[in-house]
């Protein structure tokens, strides 16, 4: 048997991983050239067929065009930018029948091509060779029935209470014509068809810009020929007839279609179809979706850490004063959010300005009574390490008021002596440039980061001031207009974010999502993970949430778990309304809340490094941060019901407490399911093999999560500095979190400049690999590679901590051939922490990052004994002896629960004794529920112990497989 880390020889077994990793890398570099889009196609995907033209995009995605004139197009749109991807084999055959086929190695399409209406049931057919085992054929009558389609997201959560609807065509036009209401880029039937017919093209210009729409055919009588069944939806926003026939369409409210739609297309209409046939392999299908439609921009480091935002009439000393608050409590907080009071409001007016907006809803003069000198201002916040973003209203346009009015005026040909006001008109290029230039651009060059663009902007506010647009969100074009900006983000030369609402498919080219005030419940809260997983099926995978509630609330309880959600969630972004009860300040809150509010928050700090290399993952796949299970085992049922928890990142498995605590024992059960795979329980310390069911009871400062094992996390493990703008800081001290459990592990941390799009135009970012492997027994290596690639604020040298959960004590460690000591008193050493079981190596000595370094382990050959739940109950043990210390309970009446309580102690004095203390615990805890239940206390005193010694049940779950 090898008795030291030199004897371990390299397997086999370990190279699939490495594999793994290699093509992660190797994609890194793929997205990056994946940026300069292209959306005209290489003419070798191109078939002609009749009035048809199909582009084969991938083996599993092609482009479906129809025209009567054969006028087919070229140019982005507001959906797709991209179509030039490498061509895929495929082959073209026809039939004695005269029928074209154009099959890849997972699609089968068949057309005849002698047909001279538009696609319909009698032309056109795709059958996917695979889902599941078996294959799946789509007509164009399927499009808007599949009952079996995964949701998306709407515009905003806006003054909701709970749940809202996410089955889109269950709404009517009406409600997706002002919730854009948009569902996601896979089924369980194995095909989606994207319907780009209607959308806007954009200019090739290098700010593009909407291309005016020419008219469409009329299908004057021809629409009595569509059989009532194969009726398609024709735009699914317009409940027009003007609207319907303008595109060439077919208009019936005397019969429409399920659901309230009166549009339908003609026997003319052209049509741009997208076949997405991915079977069941979803990851594949936003993977694609994001080529084609642009991949997901990487927010700024910055964006990951904690934004507060409250609606309230801040001055600059206390906002100032607040930001001193956050750090002198050592809480994170790396971005403000100033709402409306920081622009002129005339609260008190009670009238409409010319735009028949309220007076002062819309500004953009800043309130000199409360900030009489906004560059010193926003300088200091600056010099703090702080980013900032102001809200913005627009609807009404440029008001007489406005500092910038006479320059705006002028512009557009407005004499400013009449005081007649400008009108909102976004789709105007030469408002566009005016507005953005001279209102808008001085904030950002006295440092304004990023705009914050808060307004309600359904369809119907546009139909109702004449700026509809047949097809053109108005949400979408917006958040284009602000996130392609050529006078902000090229000028400040730092990465674009924008607040917004949701438009429609494209709109995860522009985050981040800013999903509006809900009402502060457990029912909102209860919505908000669901909701947001659901969203990342149409790549939409950065909604911020008002964390606590934006209209009332001032629960303690409730906020706390919100806190807890809002850790494990894309963007950390408190907010509440004008009202001095709803305050989201943690240190209005006793003990225990605040102390477990700015446990959660610290620890979103930290774990800053681990999301950052997420996202970039999502740059690189389309995949979510936090995404839905069914993503990841989607021939499971049980994918599909456990909405209530999904995946964070590629370790993590959350599932939210959304439920307020028992009160008889103070805790929340929680079911959970344990996908297959082995994972290791945070808050118990247990390894579980899925698929499986679980049921815990958690305390208030706890939340469930997994990790899978194997797995390596990158996390920030400098504790020292400022707590302002730390998100955005490379950390000096970088903490590994291994989780052992499985032969092999892996993980990498990704880094870049952090605020430039560096990371695209020049490569500029490195990658660290770090690996494990424990495959003989008593020995294990762990490996930090040598950084990969460069950019010019990486750290040349870097302190690492390794902390290794769920093993027993080591007799040695080394690091590079070189023991380390173990008592403390050199800068390098580890310790053994009893207490949750965790091996602590700490490298503080800054280490050279382009060198390997190699930490063995050595264990002993000690009786193995189980540890799975043993960190969880010393936790509990000792939280059992505070309550009973409360309620004056001698430590003589409890001996067993005393002595237990003290197991971790008595290991880290003694190691040799680790498996007789371990051993003896089961027995302890056990005498320890029996003196609790023999003492003279309150019955709910002895709930509450009985449920922290309690540990989960877990039981194998049977499986079903999806049909």
């Amino acid at each position: 048997m090898p008795t030291s880390t030199k004897d371990i020889r390299p397997s086999l077994r370990f190279l699939p991983r490495m594999a793994q990793l290699l093509s992660l890398l190797a994609a890194l570099v793929v997205a990056s050239v994946a940026l300069g889009a292209d959306p005209v196609a290489d003419s070798a995907a191109v078939v002609l067929a009749g009035h048809a033209r199909f582009t084969v995009l991938t083996a599993q995605v092609i482009r479906m065009e129809w025209s009567l004139t054969n006028s087919f197009r070229d140019r982005a749109t507001m959906v797709v930018t991209n179509r030039r991807l490498a061509v895929p084999s495929f082959h073209v055959d026809h039939d004695d029948d005269g029928w074209l086929t154009i099959t890849t190695s997972h699609l089968a399409l068949h057309y005849d091509p002698r047909s001279a209406t538009s696609f319909g049931d009698g032309n056109l057919r795709v059958t996917v060779l695979s889902v599941g085992h078996n294959s799946a054929t789509w007509i164009p009558s399927y499009s808007d029935n599949d009952t079996s389609r995964l949701t998306g997201t709407i515009r905003t959560l806006d003054m909701t209470n709970g749940s809202v609807n996410l089955d889109c065509h269950a709404g009517g036009p009406d409600y997706i014509a002002d919730s854009h209401c948009t569902y996601g880029v896979g089924s369980k039937r194995g095909y989606v068809v994207l319907d780009d017919s209607l959308s806007y093209e954009l200019s090739n210009a290098s700010y593009p810009w909407l291309v005016p729409k020419g008219s469409a055919p009329s299908p004057g009588h021809a629409c009595a020929i569509i059989p009532p069944n194969e009726r398609r939806i024709c735009g699914a926003n317009i409940a027009s007839e003007d609207e319907c026939v303008a595109v060439g369409c077919c208009f019936d409210d005397a019969n429409p279609l399920p659901h309230g739609f009166v549009c339908y297309y003609s026997p003319q209409s052209s049509q741009d179809l997208y076949f997405f046939g991915h079977g069941r392999r979803f990851k594949d299908a936003l993977r694609e979706f994001t080529a084609i439609a642009g991949p997901v921009p990487l927010p700024p480091r910055y964006a990951f850490g904690v934004f507060y935002s409250r609606w309230w009439a801040y001055s600059d000393v206390e906002v100032e004063g607040l930001a001193a608050d956050y750090a002198s409590r050592h809480i994170p907080l790396d971005t403000i959010v100033l709402d409306m009071d920081w622009h002129l409001t005339f609260y008190k007016n009670h009238t409409l300005d010319q735009a028949q907006q309220p007076k002062g809803w819309t500004g953009l003069t800043w309130n000199k009574e409360l900030f009489p000198s906004p560059k010193s201002f926003l300088q200091h916040l600056h010099a703090e390490g702080l980013r900032v973003t102001l809200n913005l209203h627009p609807a009404s346009g440029v008001q007489p008021w406005e500092e910038s009015y006479a320059a705006v005026a002028t512009a557009m040909g407005i004499d400013p002596a009449t005081k007649r006001y400008v009108p909102f008109d976004l789709t105007n290029q030469t408002f566009a440039s005016a507005w953005l230039t001279l209102s808008l651009r001085p904030h950002e060059v006295n440092g304004v980061d990023f705009w914050w663009l808060d307004w309600q902007q359904g369809e119907d506010w546009f139909v109702a001031h004449d700026q509809a647009r047949a097809s053109l969100s108005p949400t979408l074009w917006l958040n284009h207009v602000f996130f392609t900006n050529p006078y902000h983000w090229p000028q400040s030369k730092t990465r674009p974010l924008l607040l917004h609402r949701f438009g429609g498919l494209g709109s995860h080219r522009y985050p981040v999502g800013f999903s509006g005030d809900v009402e502060a419940s457990w029912a909102s809260l209860a919505f908000q993970p669901a909701f947001t997983a659901s969203a990342a099926n149409v790549g939409f995978g950065y909604w911020s949430h008002d964390l606590g509630g934006f209209l009332h609330g001032s629960d303690p309880e409730l906020y706390t778990r919100w806190i807890q959600w809002g850790v494990f969630s894309p963007i950390f972004r408190t907010h509440s309304m004008k009202d001095v009860h709803a305050d989201r300040r943690i240190w209005k809150f006793p003990d225990p809340f605040y102390g477990i509010m700015h446990e959660f928050m610290t620890l979103r700090r930290q774990l800053v490094p681990y999301i950052y290399t997420a996202a970039r993952e999502t740059f690189t796949s389309g995949v979510g941060l936090l995404h839905a299970l069914y993503l990841e085992w989607p021939d499971l049922e049980a994918a599909y019901d456990h909405s209530d928890q999904y995946l964070f990142g590629s370790a993590y498995l959350v599932a939210p407490i959304v439920a307020p605590l028992n009160q008889s024992t103070q805790t929340a059960t929680r079911h959970v399911w344990v996908p297959p795979g082995l994972w290791f329980d945070e808050t118990f310390g247990a390894l579980y093999s899925g698929p499986a069911k679980y049921t815990a009871q958690f305390t208030l400062g706890e939340m469930p999560r997994f990790l899978r094992a194997g797995s390596i996390v990158p996390l920030d493990g400098s504790d020292s500095g400022s707590s302002l703008g730390a998100a955005q800081r490379l950390p000096a001290l970088l903490r590994l979190l291994v989780v052992a459990g499985v032969p092999f592990g892996s993980g990498v941390v990704y880094e870049d400049g952090g605020d430039s799009d560096a990371y695209t135009t020049n490569n500029e970012y490195a990658f660290t690999v770090f690996n494990y492997r424990m495959d003989v027994p008593n020995l294990g290596v762990i490996t930090i590679e040598p950084v990969a690639g460069f950019f010019p604020t990486m750290p040349t040298a870097r302190s690492y901590e390794v902390v290794v959960r769920h093993v027993r004590p080591p007799m040695s460690v080394a690091v590079n051939g070189k023991l380390l000591g173990n008592d403390g008193s050199a800068v390098d050493h580890w310790h053994y922490e009893a207490s949750t079981l965790s091996l602590h190596v700490q490298l503080q000595t800054p280490r050279d990052v382009t060198h390997r370094v190699l930490i063995g382990l050595v264990f002993s050959n000690a009786t193995e004994v189980p540890l799975n739940n043993v960190a969880g109950l010393f936790t509990r043990l000792q939280r059992a002896k505070s309550l009973l210390d409360d309620a004056y309970v001698l430590q003589d009446d409890v001996p067993a629960l005393v002595h237990a309580a003290q197991t971790p102690r008595r290991i880290e004095f003694n190691v040799s004794s680790f498996a007789y203390e371990l051993q003896q615990l089961p027995t302890l805890v056990q005498a320890s529920r029996d003196q609790v239940q023999a003492l003279a206390i309150t019955s709910a005193l002895k709930a509450q112990v009985h449920a922290l010694l309690t540990v989960p049940t877990v039981t194998r779950d049977d499986v079903t497989m999806v049909a």
